[in-house]
């Protein structure tokens, strides 16, 4: 390791312990241009510091986050998306007594999530499956929620509840339980 590469590194290192004590929005957007305006780090070096600056950014100003690094909830989305296409090109979802496609969980809402998006399917007799992509705080991993339940007056609650840190798990498993939703009705 060269002597320049070895001070970078150093830098690198320093700055990404500052910056979770960072307060002002406006250092952090300046470090964020900085940082891919820099000519000598690495691609893997420049995504650790950006990442840890959108990280701070979203706690500190979270329009500028959303600006500079798209919507907090984008992967979610996307991934949801993704999986909401398929399966409708799989199953009839005509007789979905709920909106069709991606929506912002209660969660996220309130606050109590810093990401909840989700899609779901209810029956005429008020069975309800959804898959939501959650994100408790800005740090944390996010994880896939599976939800059958049986909802109103005549039903029973909760019938399956289920986590999953594998995307393709949780897409395996909505599908396998919606065609047996579907069976049903």
């Amino acid at each position: 390791m060269s002597f320049d590469t070895k001070k970078l590194q150093e830098q690198i290192k320093s700055t990404l312990s500052r910056i979770s004590e960072l307060d002002d929005a406006t250092v952090l957007k300046r470090l964020h241009a900085n940082i891919h305006r820099h000519p000598d780090l690495e691609d893997i070096d420049r995504e650790t510091l950006d990442e840890a600056v959108m990280q701070r950014l979203r706690i500190v100003s979270p329009a500028i986050a959303t600006r500079l690094g798209g919507p907090k909830d984008e992967q979610g989305r996307d991934f949801l998306e993704a999986l909401y296409e398929r399966v409708a090109t799989e199953f009839d979802l005509s007789g979905n007594h709920l909106k069709n496609g991606v929506k912002t969980g209660g969660y996220m809402i309130n606050g109590t999530r810093y990401v909840d998006v989700y899609i779901s399917y209810k029956t005429a007799t008020k069975k309800n499956l959804s898959l939501a992509w959650i994100q408790d705080e800005v740090g944390s991993e996010p994880y896939l929620h599976l939800q059958l339940r049986h909802v109103g007056a005549g039903g029973t609650g909760e019938l399956k509840n289920k986590k999953f840190n594998d995307q393709e798990t949780a897409t395996e498993a909505y599908s396998r339980e919606l065609a047996h939703l579907l069976s049903e009705a």
